[in-house]
């Protein structure tokens, strides 16, 4: 029998596994990364990344490998079965994150592109045609028994194991961890096309109509999905032929010159697994929740939670921090995960009305709402606050609170050096960094401090406001989107945890005892 060693297994070579296994990468960890197909998937999947998710792509040096086929800065409108507006959301100026919120991809080409480009990844070693049958654990580790496509059996030996291996997942199944929710009565219809008729018009539009609710949202190089509700009764294979299928969108294009490349039809759930960890072995992506797509939240939400899982492994395995931060990941992002399922549900209950005298109650709900500009931007927030106000208050933070910059996701302005104009996590790095505002930390922590942060991969970056000019001695906030962001005015030392959250922050007075804090945080074990 074949046998492996590594410090960390990833079961399932979705977005979520790809990504954790990039992001590992970055701290050397080795990993083995395996996943029971004998390629990446090419069906129909997820459509919409959000500012959040390219920014974890930055991190893991992707973007560029994938700025090609991403289109920015959509709008996204709905509209009733009348063509009555109803509401609006996402803006191509509203960058908090260093991107526009609501963007278009094409989840097949993004995790070819991931797969492929581990093989300049030397810690990583990416294995397909590998099926986990088993595994034990105990306090040394993770045991995993697998077959390659070759039916021969293969022992992997991990520090820890994640199960990345999506909704049905092996991990979590072996686990015996169940999943709460509900799944959607309704199944839909998806496909991708290519519409040179349409090219560049209707960005992303929901059909909020009783009579088959829909959505279609456009991607780059005329290509475009579709997605439609089966109405009651029904059948699924009568909707995947091409004739139904150019019947149904027919009304919005020239279906003379539409192509249709990809269809299937999905089951919509809205569940989470009642654990996500179970000792050594950790859940993520839909292993973890299942997303309805109606907030395009759902591979966004898999890549937040490696982003916060991983740093955290690296930190363990690497011997820079207590093993205890590990209990951190799932208190950390369990609730906004069930927020964004929350999210979706609430807009599929606008979007898939098919009773008419329903469908009417909503649309005159809307009208009235539309009447008052302050009363749409109320709802707008309400709406997408959970996709858009991200904090952390109970995990590896001190001082959270509605009061407080601590907990909250820093934003990324652009800033400038030198009369370089650049993204402000490219002077970041990939691990902690502890970031002045408006002061030197220098000058305002010890150099034994210092010294130990850097000891922990952190970076020590100084952030002049941009209203002072280009004199001092840091990055230059053009705008003083940091100092908009701060809950206090003032100079300040910042915290940032290496998924971009804010972990302390503090006037230079008291900053000292904060991140010695911070520190024993993350390095000492809990009492």
């Amino acid at each position: 029998m074949q046998t492996m060693n590594t410090s960390i297994l990833i079961c399932g070579a979705g977005p979520a596994g790809l990504t954790l296994a990039h992001l590992l990468s970055l701290d050397e960890v080795d990993v083995v990364l395996i996943d029971k197909l004998d390629n990446t998937l090419t069906e129909p999947r997820a459509i919409s990344i959000d500012g959040e998710s390219l920014r974890t792509l930055q991190k893991a040096g992707l973007l560029r490998g994938v700025e090609c086929d991403i289109l920015g800065g959509l709008q996204v409108d709905y509209v009733s079965g009348t063509g009555q507006h109803l509401f609006r959301a996402g803006s191509p100026e509203f960058c908090p994150y260093g991107y526009p919120t609501v963007n278009a991809f094409d989840q097949p080409r993004l995790d070819r592109y991931l797969a492929d480009s581990l093989a300049d990844r030397r810690s990583v070693r990416l294995r397909f045609s590998h099926t986990l049958t088993a595994f034990t654990q105990d306090d040394s580790g993770v045991r995993v028994q697998c077959t390659d496509g070759e039916g021969r059996e293969i022992e992997i030996f991990a520090d820890y194991l994640v199960g990345c291996d999506g909704g049905r997942s092996t991990v979590r199944s072996l686990l015996g961890i169940d999943m709460i929710g509900e799944s959607n009565p309704q199944p839909w219809l998806v496909i991708d096309t290519r519409d040179p008729h349409l090219a560049d018009r209707l960005d992303c539009r929901f059909f909020c109509d009783p009579r088959r609710p829909g959505m279609t949202i456009r991607k780059r190089n005329g290509e475009r999905r579709w997605e439609w509700m089966l109405m009651p009764g029904e059948d699924r294979q009568f909707l995947l032929e091409d004739d139904n299928i150019r019947e149904i969108i027919a009304p919005y294009t020239d279906v003379s010159q539409v192509e249709i490349y990809r269809k299937r039809v999905y089951d919509f759930h809205a569940i989470m697994a009642e654990k996500w960890r179970d000792g050594r072995v950790f859940l993520a992506g839909d292993a973890a929740h299942m997303t309805p797509p109606f907030a395009g939240q759902g591979l966004n939400s898999g890549l937040r939670d490696v982003s916060n899982l991983s740093w955290k492994l690296s930190a363990v395995v690497n011997g820079r921090a207590h093993r205890h931060i590990l209990d951190t990941y799932e208190p950390e992002r369990r609730d906004h995960a069930w927020e964004l399922i929350e999210t979706a549900l609430h807009l599929g209950e606008q979007i898939q009305p098919i009773d008419p005298q329903q469908a009417a109650e909503r649309d005159a709900f809307f009208a009235e709402v539309n009447r008052d500009p302050a009363a749409v931007q109320a709802l707008q927030d309400e709406i997408f606050k959970s996709v858009l106000c991200r904090s952390v208050e109970n995990g590896l933070v001190i001082g959270a609170g509605p009061e407080s910059s601590a907990g909250r996701l820093l934003v990324q302005p652009e800033v400038e050096l030198g009369g370089v104009t650049a993204l402000l996590d490219d002077y970041l790095g990939s691990g902690f960094a502890v970031v002045g505002y408006d002061c030197n930390p220098a000058t305002v922590l010890s150099e034994r401090l210092l010294h130990q942060w850097r000891n922990l991969g952190a970076s020590i970056v100084q952030i002049d406001p941009g209203m002072r000019g280009t004199t001092g001695e840091g990055v230059v906030d053009k705008d003083n989107a940091i100092g908009a962001w701060l809950s206090e005015s003032g100079p300040h030392i910042i915290l940032v945890r290496p998924d971009r959250f804010c972990m302390a922050c503090a006037a230079p007075v008291a900053a000292e005892a904060c991140l010695t804090g911070a520190l024993a945080l993350l390095t000492e074990p809990l009492h």
